[in-house]
């Protein structure tokens, strides 16, 4: 098909950026999605004061500053969601889904399509660099800092700042967008659960059966447990049908040596949060679990490992372990499935803290935002 972009002139320098990031969208979305729905796409760069409507195939992209960094991927990420918005728009009736999930489906589209593009220049991970603005927005600097798809950026930080928001009644774009970061979360945590490929055959196949209707969220968490021949009912209910809130943590650790010579380790794990991460929808059978959703990992002195599961369903757990040496960390959801875990720094416990490395990190963060002060207000004077 016939591809164009209509730019501004002061982003003339940009605009194969803006025609490669859209030949990317189209190649990443039409698995999924299916053939896009026109013969021809143009995307516009709005002018500053006025955005043209939409028509036909043309697609307005959001406003981008005059002057960004290269690894802030801004023309790419700009391009990327408004095409997935217009392809998501054009084949799914979205008339019975929420609004905050549709923004937060386009924006995972919309980094799926982006992360290639930037690792293939920077290499993995992420899907930009963090660009601090001065002078108003005016000026950028490039910031050798990684935003991960499924963590940072955008709704994301609206979430984290609100994560207690009830889905059946946003009541503000404050909560609308805490919300499309909880679906973005959701959909990252389910991408991880399943699998990307069967995450992926997910969402085709969603796409493919609501053609024709006005598919629900119900149905959506169908095609999802089709796809992997498993009950996600008991994820579904507790991520996208209510305001619960993932918290999970390592409250604490020991490892004394023994009489025997052997060490004694004892981790005890906390759920601080009323989300419930099972890994499954059947009930526990008296005192025996049922699920493995939590993952728990603890880290030897002779490099030995323990790997443990739990159904996440106890405020706190205990698990005990002899060993020649003693344990040297303890973690909870070492692989990051659940991404939705609203505090990841409780996640681990170390025997010995690193407090000499967490301060000369803190420091070095300060000294990097004390210099950048110091250079904005020389420059003023």
């Amino acid at each position: 098909m016939e591809v164009r972009a209509s730019v501004q002139a002061e982003h003339r320098r940009d605009a194969p950026r803006y025609l490669r990031a859209a030949i990317a969208s189209l190649q990443t979305l039409t698995p999924w999605l299916g053939p896009f729905p026109h013969s021809s796409l143009t995307i516009v760069d709005p002018a500053w004061h006025a955005a043209p409507p939409s028509s036909g195939s043309d697609i307005v992209l959001p406003r981008t500053p005059w002057w960004s960094s290269p690894a802030s991927m801004a023309p790419e990420l700009a391009t990327a969601r408004a095409i997935a918005r217009r392809y998501w728009l054009e084949v799914v009736d979205t008339r019975a889904l929420p609004d905050w999930f549709v923004d937060g489906v386009v924006e995972y589209l919309a980094r799926r399509v982006v992360a290639p593009l930037f690792e293939s220049a920077y290499l993995p991970p992420g899907y930009a660099m963090v660009e601090s603005r001065y002078f108003g927005g005016l000026v950028p600097r490039f910031l050798r800092l990684r935003l991960l798809p499924e963590s940072d950026g955008g709704p994301l930080e609206a979430y984290r700042a609100r994560p207690r928001v009830d889905v059946t009644s946003p009541a503000s774009s404050d909560d609308r967008r805490s919300l499309s970061g909880k679906t973005l979360l959701t959909l990252n945590t389910l991408e991880r659960w399943v699998s990307r490929p069967v995450f992926d055959g997910a969402l085709a196949e969603f796409v493919r059966t609501s053609r024709g209707s006005q598919p629900t969220l119900n149905d959506f968490a169908r095609a999802v447990s089709a796809a992997g021949s498993q009950d996600l009912s008991w994820f579904f209910v507790q991520t996208l049908g209510g305001s619960a809130v993932f918290d999970y943590s390592v409250a604490e650790l020991t490892s004394v040596a023994g009489v025997s010579g052997m060490f004694e380790t004892t981790v005890v794990v906390a759920r601080l949060g009323d989300g419930l991460f099972t890994g499954t929808s059947a009930p526990r059978v008296g005192p025996f679990e049922s699920g493995r959703g939590m993952t728990l990992l603890v880290t030897f002195a002779d490099g030995e490992r323990a790997v443990d599961r739990w159904d996440g369903r106890d405020a706190r757990k205990t698990f005990e372990y002899r060993s020649p040496s003693r344990a040297v960390s303890a973690t909870i959801d070492p692989d990051r499935t659940l991404v939705l875990d609203v505090h990841l720094t409780n996640n681990s416990r170390m025997i010995a803290p690193r407090n000499g490395a967490a301060a000369t990190r803190w420091a070095a963060l300060w000294m990097v935002w004390l210099e950048n002060v110091l250079l904005t207000f020389s420059a003023l004077i």
